[in-house]
């Protein structure tokens, strides 16, 4: 799975609401007045965050399926 800037909002910022136009940082129209917008920063880490992490994530979906067998 390729993750992309919806995905680092959703891990970011849990319920918040936003749309995005595109899939730039520009292209985000946070709605959220409870809660602050994250930066383009924190947005492109959290990016590479869940791109590192995929490979874990696929083990334990591999090890799921052969523990239910």
């Amino acid at each position: 799975m390729k993750y992309d800037i919806t995905h680092a909002l959703e891990a970011l910022k849990p319920g918040a609401q936003w749309s995005i136009n595109g899939q730039n940082y520009s292209g985000i129209n946070w709605i959220d007045s409870s809660q602050t917008q994250p930066t383009e920063e924190q947005v492109t880490a959290k990016i590479a965050a869940l791109d590192a992490l995929e490979p874990m994530r696929l083990l334990r979906v591999e090890r799921d399926a052969r523990i239910a067998k």
